[in-house]
């Protein structure tokens, strides 16, 4: 495929990291470097710095969405690494990273992932410096980024790229009902998610012709098996990110708390989603778009034909 869509949406430190030794990593050791970053209650974030060839100039970072690891995204990571550097974290419940489970409705809430995302910029902007700094994130990290723009009224880095963020609008809104009957449907396939495969291979065998994934570019689901499955250490593998925990973070983000504070976004946003099918229009994600990109001031829209919320695998 041409450079029409993720990638090409993209186009805008080398100082180097410690490798960490905990088990699992969602971009193994060849592809980049690993740290870890503390947050409160002992949550472990893990953020990546992908080995390339540039070492110093302009730095990204990418927030993955939710049950999609960052390594999910390693196609597109790797092709970025070859002109900025790019640096990639595991959100709480993801891959490397912890997953509190004590108490789920209030460790995955929007605003925890909101400070997540603050704390890693700063790791990011401490490690580089001056460095020109981007951000680009793809749904959950996408609107956790929305969330700290509104909230804070600023934002760390230059510019941003924005893959369909679900802003959930008000009650009276249109769209509100079809939001909420979407959501309950996806929290129901989370819980009833198998858990345990056999190997990412079987996981890719299994899932491969299932609506959610047959616009998936060649090797992109691979990619998110070997990103999103650890090993148990009885010779299978089981998904780093809980099913109880993935549809956990869909319930907890039905406020209109950012679509309310978009207006207070300090920046312009360079958003991307994809078309909606006029005979479905169930993805209410990308029909309401056009008006999340209005709410932004300055703000533009990409929209990618043929895609579906998951364009960032189906058109790098």
């Amino acid at each position: 495929k041409t450079k029409s869509g993720a990638a090409a949406a993209l186009d805008p430190l080398h100082r180097p990291f410690g490798f960490m030794s905990e088990n699992f990593r969602s971009i193994p050791h060849e592809k980049a470097e690993a740290h870890t970053v503390l947050r409160p209650n002992g949550v472990r974030l893990k953020i990546y710095r992908l080995i390339g060839p540039v070492q110093d100039g302009p730095v990204l970072l990418f927030g993955h969405a939710n049950g999609t690891a960052a390594g999910s995204y390693i196609h597109l990571l790797e092709e970025l690494a070859r002109r900025v550097t790019v640096f990639a974290f595991d959100a709480r419940g993801h891959g490397g990273s912890s997953a509190p489970a004590t108490n789920i409705a209030a460790d995955y809430r929007l605003e925890n992932f909101t400070n997540d995302l603050e704390a890693i910029a700063q790791t990011v902007c401490d490690e580089t410096g001056n460095a020109p700094f981007y951000y680009a994130a793809h749904s959950l990290n996408a609107a956790a980024s929305l969330r700290l723009g509104a909230r804070a009224g600023r934002v760390p880095w230059r510019d941003s790229v924005l893959f369909e963020p679900p802003v959930f609008p008000p009650l009276s809104h249109p769209l509100r009902a079809l939001a909420e009957e979407r959501t309950k449907r996806i929290v129901k396939r989370c819980r009833n998610r198998r858990s345990r495969w056999p190997s990412p291979e079987a996981f890719v065998e299994a899932q491969k012709k299932k609506p959610l994934f047959e616009n998936f570019e060649t090797g992109r689901l691979l990619d998110y098996a070997r990103a999103n499955l650890e090993p148990t250490g009885e010779g299978d593998t089981k998904l780093a990110c809980p099913p109880e925990i993935e549809a956990a973070i869909f319930s907890a983000h039905q406020n209109a708390v950012t679509y309310d504070g978009l207006v207070d976004f300090p920046m312009p946003v360079r958003f991307v989603a994809s078309a909606p099918d006029p005979d479905d229009g169930t993805n209410w994600i990308a029909r309401i778009a056009p008006e999340i990109t209005k709410r932004v001031s300055g703000s533009t829209l990409h929209v990618v034909k043929d895609t579906s919320h998951l364009l960032p695998f189906e058109a790098t």
